[in-house]
């Protein structure tokens, strides 16, 4: 479960009744607590939950790209529920809604009730990522993509999910609208777009009379995925920052969404590290040779693009909008103790 900031200081003011149970009950209640806060405004704007969707590019050709819907804080692994379709595991979506595992076994075979305005149905599950440090653990179920859930969840503002003999959970499905859109009309088509096959899908969805008129939930995201800025190299290319800036630059507060493409053009693997607020690196992801990763952010916060070992090559600082970073500086070359 999450180890950033929010649930260590969430952390700190459990009773010592919570801190005699183990890590993962405590992780479990911190988590629980960071929704409630949220839910109640008492955090800052850093510390929300949104709704976002990416893409991932495969190394894997037969595997295809990786669409992922998430609902969480931001550039950490608060995370509350996500949903993939796409890669090894095929077009079917996949979704894992967070729960409290501490009474359950990995991979154990649970019932999940769910129920979002008229839609209420039970389908089957599994305990999921029960001993993961990070990323979302819960209730994993496999969800198509035409199911009527999806649209419910769309429109309404609450899905309530749970398991007989358990808690019952709420999702929050405040602006979840676009995301789940755009997720389902993906993962509804069976194959992943390409980077080459968007613009070939946008012209469809403007061009097509029938689609127009079906007004349908997946030509109407084609149409929003149209009037959006594309992706990859051909939006604004941004500058690097020096490492020599490390230490003084850090995240700004924000509530402008952004989107960095990083293009790995380098000679080898590369991290992701996001700066938080306080000037502190937060692992956040990493790219292997010639990938291209799509990465949410904010206006105005901070990336590091380390070697292998951590250490920082260049720094990025979010603009306004969709921008592409080409990662091209070689890794450093160091001395004897200094590796």
């Amino acid at each position: 479960m999450p180890a950033n900031g929010v649930c260590d200081r969430l952390m700190a003011i459990l009773s010592l009744e919570i801190n005699r149970m183990q890590f993962r009950s405590c992780c479990a209640i911190g988590f629980a607590l960071i929704l409630g806060a949220v839910a109640c405004g008492s955090a800052g704007a850093e510390e929300r939950m949104t709704w976002t969707v990416d893409r991932y590019d495969s190394d894997v050709p037969e595997h295809g790209d990786t669409m992922i819907l998430t609902y969480g804080i931001p550039e950490t692994d608060a995370v509350a529920f996500e949903a993939m379709c796409g890669g090894a595991d095929g077009d079917t979506p996949r979704a894992i809604f967070w729960y409290d595992t501490v009474d359950l076994d990995e991979d154990q075979d649970v019932v999940l009730s769910l129920s979002v305005g008229e839609i209420a149905e039970e389908v089957p599950a599994k305990v999921y990522g029960k001993d993961a440090e990070v990323g979302v653990s819960g209730l994993r179920a496999v969800l198509s993509a035409a199911a009527p859930l999806w649209e419910a969840m769309a429109k309404e503002g609450v899905l309530t999910y749970g398991i007989p003999g358990g808690e019952q959970q709420k999702l929050h499905l405040t602006g979840a609208s676009n995301a789940l859109a755009k997720f389902r009309a993906t993962c509804s088509g069976g194959d992943l777009p390409g980077t080459e096959d968007e613009a070939a899908s946008r012209d469809r969805a403007t061009a097509d009379p029938m689609a127009q008129a079906t007004g349908s939930s997946i030509a109407a995201a084609l149409n929003d995925i149209a009037s959006q800025a594309p992706r990859g190299p051909v939006s604004p290319k941004m500058d690097a920052v020096s490492c020599d800036k490390f230490g003084t630059i850090k995240s700004e507060s924000s509530e402008n969404a952004a989107e960095i493409t990083f293009v790995n053009k380098s000679d080898g693997y590369r991290g992701l590290i996001w700066i938080d607020t306080d000037g502190t690196p937060v692992d956040h992801t990493g790219i292997n040779h010639g990938e291209t990763v799509v990465v949410p952010t904010f206006e105005s916060h901070a990336w590091m693009i380390t070697d292998g070992p951590g250490n920082c090559i260049e720094m990025v600082v979010a603009g306004e909008g969709g921008v592409t970073f080409e990662i091209t500086a070689p890794a450093p070359v160091l001395g004897p103790g200094n590796d």
